[in-house]
Formats: C-alpha cells, sequence, structure tokens
C-alpha cells in the first residue's frame, strides 16, 4: 500500500509511527511515494491513501490530474469524488446553504475585488482572516484590518475567501473531530502558540486530547453526512462563533492530521478499513 507524502514535507507526518506499524503487523507492505513522482507505478498498489501531499496547493490542476490518474490504477482513499469536492473551500458555501453553521463568507474572483471590498464594508467586520479558496495549512493566510482587504487581494491572482477574524481562536483554538470509517473516533483541542491564531504546529500550534459536547459531535456528524460518498477518514475543525456558538471552519478530507498519538488505537481502526478498501 502507498501512503502518499510529496517531494519536500513542510513538518514530519507523526500519524505514520502509528498507522505504519498496524499495517505491517496485519502483513502489509508499506511505502511513501510522492505524488509528483513520475517514476511511481500506481497500479502496483493494493491501495492508495493520501497521507501527506502537502505541496499540492501550489499545482492544483497537476495535483487533480494525478488524482484521476491514480484512480484509475488503484483505488484511492478517500475516494476520487469526495477528494475532489474538498479540494475547493467553495465547499464551505455549498455546506452552509446545506444548514451547517459556518463563518460568515465574502468569496472574491481575480478582477472583482471591488466588489468583494464593498461587501466586507458593508458586513461591518473590522479586521479579517483572507485565504485562497485552494490552500492548505495556513500556508498563503493573512489577518488584516478591514481597510487593507482591497490592497491585499491585489496580491492574490486565485480566488479567495474572506472572512472575519474570530478573537476565539486566539483564546481557544479549534477543537477537531476525528472520524475513522464514517464513526467519531476521538476529539483534539489546537492550540495556537502565544502572540498568534494559527494552530498549526509550523506556527508553535500544540495540541491535547479533549472532549466534545453533544451539540459539537452532532455537528460533525451532520457535516460530514452532507459529503458526497463514505469516508475512510475525515476531520472536522470547529471553532466558537460571533455568538459563542460551535461553528464549522474546515471539513478535511484529502490529507488531514488525524492525530493518532491521541488515541492510538485509532491506527489499527483505519488500518482494518484501508485493507477493507483495498480488499
Amino acid at each position: 500500500m502507498a501512503l502518499v507524502t510529496c517531494e519536500r514535507p513542510t513538518e514530519r507526518d507523526s500519524d505514520v509511527d502509528f498507522l505504519g506499524p498496524a499495517l505491517m503487523r496485519a502483513g502489509v507492505e508499506v511505502e511513501t511515494p510522492a505524488w509528483s513522482d513520475p517514476r511511481v507505478d500506481w497500479g502496483s498498489y493494493d491501495l492508495v491513501k493520501l497521507s501527506t501531499p502537502w505541496d499540492y496547493h501550489e499545482r492544483p490542476e497537476l495535483f487533480r490530474a494525478w488524482l484521476r490518474r491514480v484512480a484509475k490504477a488503484a483505488p484511492l482513499q478517500n475516494p476520487l469524488p469526495m477528494v475532489e469536492w474538498n479540494l475547493d473551500k467553495r465547499y464551505l458555501r455549498e455546506l452552509a446553504g446545506s444548514g451547517i453553521p459556518t463563518i460568515p463568507t465574502v468569496w472574491s474572483l481575480p478582477g472583482a475585488e471591488a466588489a468583494a471590498v464593498e461587501e466586507v464594508e458593508r458586513l461591518g467586520w473590522d479586521e479579517v482572516v483572507i485565504k485562497p479558496v485552494i490552500d492548505l495549512g495556513a500556508m498563503n493566510l493573512v489577518r488584516v484590518g478591514a481597510d487593507l482587504v482591497g490592497r491585499m487581494l491585489e496580491r492574490y491572482d486565485r480566488p479567495v475567501l474572506i472572512q472575519p477574524y474570530l478573537a476565539s481562536v486566539a483564546a481557544e483554538g479549534e477543537l477537531s473531530l476525528v472520524y475513522l470509517g464514517g464513526r467519531f473516533s476521538h476529539a483534539l483541542r489546537k492550540l495556537p502558540a502565544a502572540g498568534d491564531f494559527r494552530v498549526q504546529p509550523l506556527y508553535g500550534g500544540t495540541h491535547a486530547e479533549a472532549t466534545a459536547s453533544a451539540a459539537e459531535r452532532a455537528l460533525g456528524e451532520r457535516t460530514l453526512a452532507l459529503a458526497p460518498g463514505d469516508s475512510l477518514y475525515a476531520r472536522v475543525d470547529l471553532v466558537v462563533g460571533e455568538a459563542g456558538e460551535p461553528v464549522l471552519i474546515e471539513l478535511e478530507l484529502i490529507e488531514p492530521a488525524l492525530y493518532l498519538d491521541v488515541a492510538p488505537a485509532g491506527a489499527e481502526i483505519l488500518a482494518k478499513g484501508m485493507l477493507a478498501a483495498a480488499a
């Protein structure tokens, strides 16, 4: 089986420390090829799992074409329709339209920046977060005052989303709900470093096991149920909204960190799911 990575990972994948041994105990040979390596024969694998292809946002169309080729050659997890749907953050607009509480969002296309600036002004946001609709790990995210939105949008040459900055993220971080085989596995709290609001380890973020409330669990299950198809793995990231309620910030179905260090037994569950998907 292949646990797909990239040529130059920005972070170490701690999940492989748990999943790799679980697969080997099941008699599975594991390799970690880079998705962009032209020498790889993807059809030689019983299953291809997206693990850490953490540079796909730099070449999204090339990655999309690769996904389609691989899906014809071997079982791909998560499944192709789900991954393609999740690749562009405009899936959040679809989820919001289906009743999932999300952070209010203004969508901006190249050439239509003035309309986005006008909408931000109309909404009265003082400070905002801007990020491309295809991105990962807050790589191209910026936080600016609303008066600088127009100037910042000029620096992007791609569709972006604009959301109000939530002070709750700096104070309380994100609550992540991890699902394996469509079932809830564990929850964790991701916290930013002091003085930051980004929860990723690359920026000093930390995480610890947490307990999800009934309302948070229910929101996670409603969200995952709206994704196209059945997931082998998923992570639902929630934050505290402006009214103090849990809201969705991301649904991660491509290459989420699953934080198996918080729940090592999850590695066995995931390994069994991979074996079943390869059968």
